[in-house]
């Protein structure tokens, strides 16, 4: 079953803020199965990742294409990386995905969204210092 502790949210939060300190992140654990992370505010221009038509400063992105994004990707996995190691130093349990979609099961260690601003607040680029 599914199921993420506070204390393992707090780890990737904690993990996150020292390897990037130039990006404001929110992490939030949603019920007791998934934790969010958004990147609220930075130094980096995320412009290129809009497309037309889609709502600037909001992106929802997917952590098996992270390829998709170019110039971004390196960042992204090491995101993706921190979400899924950080939990492991506070417990030793390791993140997993077991889910096979094709006959309907779905076993993990905890599920993550990664994106970049959120739908009602928009990232806020801060210019490069």
């Amino acid at each position: 079953m599914a199921y993420i502790t506070t204390d393992e949210v707090k780890a990737i939060r904690n993990e996150l803020k020292e390897k990037f300190p130039n990006l404001k992140f929110s992490v939030r654990k949603q019920h007791y199965s998934s934790v969010h992370v958004s990147i609220k505010q930075g130094d980096i221009d995320f412009s290129p990742l809009y497309l037309d038509g889609w709502k600037a400063g909001y992106l929802q992105l997917n952590e098996y294409h992270l390829r998709n994004y170019g110039e971004f990707e390196p960042l992204f996995q090491k995101i993706v990386e921190i979400v899924k190691t950080a939990p492991a130093k506070v417990n030793g349990r390791v993140w997993y995905n077991k889910s096979d979609a094709m006959i309907d099961y779905f076993d993990t260690a905890y599920y993550f969204h990664v994106n970049i601003g959120e739908w009602d607040k928009p990232y806020e680029y801060k210019g490069a210092k």
